[in-house]
């Protein structure tokens, strides 16, 4: 047979059970027809039509449920396949399903039921497959297990009068023989009052089609968020109906689900979710909430998500509050998101989708006054006791109830108890009075506490760890080697991040077959279970800390816990794809795995083992390679714990500093990154040296619209001692020093406070060209810093020689045309150009583009900069007519290289309209600053200093123009923020400080020019409405 599971005759028999319950509805003599609605009543005569396929087809009703069944069956058996069960063995669960239909089929009051209460269905169908799973081998149980749920969810899809009953599918699949032939239409004609209704079905779907037809472009359904599946057999709940009614019928806005652990608040959640997906609404998202971090975190990777052309330096609260807004004002539409496990509801402020359709749902244990907080509030509870009783008899096939009533009486109820237990006492094959003794027998090492007050009954940690236990003594005594991987496996899912863990990890190992299998055999005894997408491994939370609170109370067990679970970590984190995007997605995952430990109390012990700062370096560096610099400061935290627990002065912990803090200046948040460096400079100075770094500039020079010059932040420690060998290897000479204070340099060079720059440069300097020699590549790199400091301090014959002896130096070195010859004939050029020096600067300007389109090509980055820095020159010298040409040049080519919303073409857009101002080319000027400024808002947000620059020179602009009061409007916003951002003596605050001024006068608005400065009056300090070209130079 080519498909061993052909569902033909299954399918048959589900809509042979469907057509019995039609004809019981309709037929007058049960008198069920008086009982049903009328809209359901005529839904089941409209049913009971499709009973014969037209021309010799397949009844489509048939057809319709053979398609539906195939994939999810198709998924179930190959899941199970990876189990050990075979394909006879899931065949043969196919039969007894077919088996049981049939039976069902042939008893009328069963399908009277059905038929009254439709989404009963399921606990019907596993009343009646108990005694048919008894037949089903061993191994394919579980399958059989979630073939029942499939079965079920499908007659209740197709019954009418159920809550999942689809109107809309029942009439596309009466108006799909649309073409509906003669036969069909003979029968509308017996049936006015059902015909008009058919009509008016068939308009509907034609218009949909013809709706779909017409937007090709509308994105497609957007399912997000790693969420744990519906579990097999998940029990109604109390208030499940009243839950569902108020998110798809009253479209509620903002549902909270309360409730302690364990009463399945996420399983409910989880389910509505499933069902929104299989109505194809457009949006479900799965938001993990714990922490503030977790929700911005999964928010921003959503944002990036729905709008595909946000580029990836866009900062999370940036994208999160513009995709937020979006949403807001979008047409009306069904969407859901879910925040799971929410610990504190001011985690979600700012953070919570409104707008037309959007439906807000949230899981949580704390018990507040939602009514008054604009939430509907729905209890979780516990299982009624009968479904408590049911569920334990059912799933083990024991029909002591007096058993089963003593357990769920000593698991109180709780729904993971009562699961758990069922699952153990099944797969041990314990008689219910047995599991009884076991549960009272066995010890216990903690009771667990209740979130808010409180205690859950003592045998439920016995049950959950019971279940852990006997799972894992199955799983060792088949295989030791399986025993003891699933004992790490579940160390790893009790100790890294609550709402996963990568599947992929955990199946890798040495002997990766075994690691499999042991996974395998804990999903299938249900104490751990996979995420929707099937990317995760989850274990619910009081399952999590019934493991851990049990066995690694021995410090043997929990050592050897960690050392497995920090080297999954390790293995992932030296692992390297041969793709690019699986190594992002490696990247990402670390990091979500690594700051979220951090905020789990149980999961602080990792950050005591040195390997976890090894790791934190290795991926802080990583990300910051990938330009994942928004998502590498949330792992602060986790940097905070592992100095807290290893020290401050942990050579690791010094590196995962310095990379923060250049992710800091990325995104333009200088101060964090100055305090994370004088850190840095402190403890190394106390620190022997045990690692070499290689220290980039902390910022790339094309995010820049502030750098004037070439910027060579780099000191690469000696791998050799080239002159006199360190008898203090504590000595400020020390190379972990030197580097510190060239990183704090770089940062208070940003900060503007420049004399605290130069001090430190002048100390490296000294340092290097002692113990390295004045030619060795770190001491030219340390006085190229120096000299670009000292031109940031106007010092500029200073600058000059330091720049002109490199240049010498660089040349004889490295030759005339190594790039960093050319970038330090770039710099001297620059430095010639601020003295005054226009036509030396020209020449050198001239020459190094000539050299670098040669050598680089004419649309290399450095070639564009060079272009940029030849047109700035021109600018300066008034060749404004060359300079222009050279700007739109390189605004042309840097579109077109690096795409419009990329720094660089910030730049050149930028300096092109500075040129325009210039020339009198007012509306041209304006209309690009505004693009800019635009852009800007977007690619770097609202406060970064390229952003505020942006603002001042459309401003700038405007007093050029004539409007003076936009002007002023833009300058007192840009000053705010610049105060906020730079402090209020930064030379970017004290020039728009002095803009500001120069505009209120010109306004007529003198005494607030003069409060400006807090001068007396009738000062004179006024100077020119000029642009502030914030950055007219490219570096290199």
């Amino acid at each position: 047979m080519a498909d061993p599971l052909s569902l033909a005759v299954l399918s048959a028999s589900i809509a042979g059970l469907l057509m019995r319950g039609a004809a019981v509805a309709v037929d007058p003599s049960w008198g069920s027809a008086a009982s049903l609605p009328g809209e359901a009543l005529n839904a089941w005569r409209s049913l009971k039509r499709l009973q014969q396929g037209r021309g010799g087809q397949e009844n489509p009703l048939k057809a319709s449920i053979k398609a539906r069944l195939q994939k999810q069956v198709d998924a179930a058996s190959e899941r199970y396949k990876r189990t050990g069960a075979t394909q006879s063995a899931l065949a043969g669960a196919v039969t007894e399903m077919e088996v049981t239909l049939k039976e069902l089929s042939g008893d009328d009051a069963a399908v009277l039921e059905a038929v009254r209460f439709p989404d009963n269905f399921e606990t019907y169908l596993r009343r009646r497959t108990a005694g048919h799973r008894r037949n089903v081998d061993a191994a394919a149980e579980p399958f059989f297990d979630d073939l029942t749920r499939i079965v079920a969810e499908e007659f209740i899809y197709q019954a009418p009068g159920s809550q999942a009953f689809d109107i809309a599918a029942r009439k596309q699949l009466l108006a799909g023989q649309e073409r509906l032939d003669a036969g069909i239409a003979r029968l509308l004609d017996q049936h006015t009052k059902t015909h008009e209704s058919l009509d008016k079905i068939v308009d509907t779907i034609n218009n949909t089609r013809n709706t779909l037809s017409q937007s090709q472009t509308t994105p497609k359904r957007i399912h997000f968020g790693s969420r744990p599946t519906v579990t097999t057999n998940f029990v109604s709940r109390a208030g499940q109906d009243q839950f569902f009614n108020a998110i798809i019928t009253r479209a509620e806005p903002k549902t909270v689900l309360t409730g302690m652990r364990g009463t399945g608040k996420t399983q409910l959640a989880a389910a509505i979710a499933t069902k929104c997906e299989k109505e194809d609404w457009p949006l479900v998202a799965w938001i993990n909430a714990a922490s503030r971090k977790e929700v911005v975190a999964d928010l921003y990777e959503l944002a990036i998500r729905i709008s595909t052309d946000t580029p990836k330096n866009t900062p999370p609260d940036t994208a999160i509050r513009r995709c937020l807004d979006a949403m807001s004002s979008a047409d009306t539409a069904d969407r859901l998101f879910i925040f799971d496990n929410v610990e504190n509801l001011d985690d979600l402020k700012g953070l919570i989708p409104h707008g037309d359709g959007i439906r807000v749902i949230i899981t949580t244990t704390r018990h507040l006054d939602w009514d008054s907080l604009d939430w509907s509030p729905i209890e979780v509870g516990t299982f009624q006791r009968d479904q408590s009783i049911d569920l334990l008899c059912e799933r083990t096939g024991d029909t002591n109830r007096d058993a089963a009533d003593q357990i769920a009486e000593a698991l109180g109820d709780l729904p993971v108890a009562v699961t758990q237990a069922a699952a153990t006492a099944r797969n041990e094959r314990y008689a219910l009075s047995e599991y009884l003794d076991r549960l009272n027998d066995l010890p216990l090492s903690t009771t667990i506490e209740k979130r808010e007050g409180g205690s859950y009954p003592e045998t439920v940690s016995t049950a959950l760890w019971l279940a852990c236990k006997t799972t894992t003594e199955i799983i060792k005594r088949k295989s030791p080697t399986q025993g003891r991987l699933a004992i790490q496996q579940l160390s790893a899912l009790s100790l890294l991040a609550a709402p996963g863990v990568p599947i992929r990890w955990l199946e890798h190992n040495t002997d990766r077959e075994s690691a499999k299998k042991a996974l395998s055999a804990l999903f299938n005894s249900s104490i751990c279970q996979t995420s929707t997408d099937n990317r995760k491994a989850l274990i619910h939370r009081l399952q999590g800390r019934a493991f851990r609170e049990n066995h690694l109370t021995n410090e043997a067990e929990k050592d050897s816990a960690l050392a497995s679970t920090v080297w999954i970590l390790e293995n992932r984190s030296t692992h390297t794809p041969d793709n690019p995007s699986k190594e992002r997605e490696e990247v990402c995952d670390l990091i979500e795995q690594l700051g979220a430990v951090a905020s789990q109390d149980y999961s602080q012990p990792l950050f005591t083992k040195p390997t976890i700062a090894t790791i934190l370096a290795r991926i802080l560096q990583k990300a910051l390679q990938f330009g994942m610099h928004q998502t590498a400061l949330t792992l602060v935290n986790s940097v905070a714990k592992a100095s807290d627990a290893l020290g401050v002065d942990h050579p690791d912990i010094l590196s995962s500093r310095n990379s923060l803090a250049n992710a800091y200046l990325l995104e333009g948040q200088i101060e964090k990154a100055i305090a994370l460096l004088e850190q840095n400079l402190k403890h190394s100075q106390t620190t022997p040296a045990t690692t070499q770094h290689d220290i980039q500039a902390p910022r790339n020079q094309s995010m820049s619209t502030f750098r004037a010059a070439d910027r060579i932040d780099k000191v690469v420690p000696p791998r050799q001692q080239t002159q006199k060998s360190h008898s203090h290897p504590l000595s400020p000479d020390h190379s972990e020093i030197v580097a510190s204070r060239n990183n704090l340099a770089g940062a208070y060079r940003e900060a503007g406070r420049l004399e605290k720059a130069i001090t430190l440069y002048q100390q490296n300097l000294a340092d290097t060209d002692y113990f390295l020699g004045p030619n060795h590549p770190h001491t030219l790199a340390t006085r190229n810093n120096l000299a670009g400091a000292y031109q940031d301090a106007g010092r500029l014959h200073e600058a000059i020689t330091l720049y002109e002896q490199n240049l010498k130096d660089r040349t004889l070195l490295l030759g005339p045309n190594h790039p960093e010859t050319l970038a330090t004939r770039n710099n001297l050029a620059s430095a010639l150009r601020e003295a005054g020096r226009l036509d030396e600067a020209i020449t050198l300007y001239e020459q190094t583009l000539e050299d670098r389109t040669r050598i680089l090509g004419p649309n290399h980055p450095d070639t564009l900069a060079s272009r940029n820095n030849l047109a700035n020159a021109y600018q300066d010298a008034g060749r404004l007519h060359e300079a222009i040409k050279q700007y739109e040049q390189t605004l042309e080519d840097s579109t077109h290289i690096s795409k419009s919303n990329h720094p660089a073409t910030l730049t050149s857009r930028n300096n092109l309209a500075s040129a325009y101002l210039e020339t009198g080319r007012l509306d041209e000027a304006i209309t690009l600053h505004k693009q800019n400024l635009k852009d800007s808002t977007r690619i770097l947000g609202p406060n970064h200093p390229d952003t505020l620059a942006s603002r001042h020179n459309l401003a700038s602009a405007y007093w050029h123009a004539g409007r003076l009061d936009e002007a002023i409007t833009l300058l007192e916003q840009t000053l705010k923020d610049f105060e906020n951002l730079l402090g209020p003596n930064h030379p970017l605050t004290l020039t728009t400080q002095d803009n500001l001024a120069s505009a209120y006068r010109a306004a007529g608005r003198a005494e607030e020019a003069e409060k400006l400065f807090e001068t007396p009056p009738g000062s004179e300090d006024e100077q020119d409405g000029t642009e502030e070209d914030l950055d007219q130079e490219a570096g290199d």
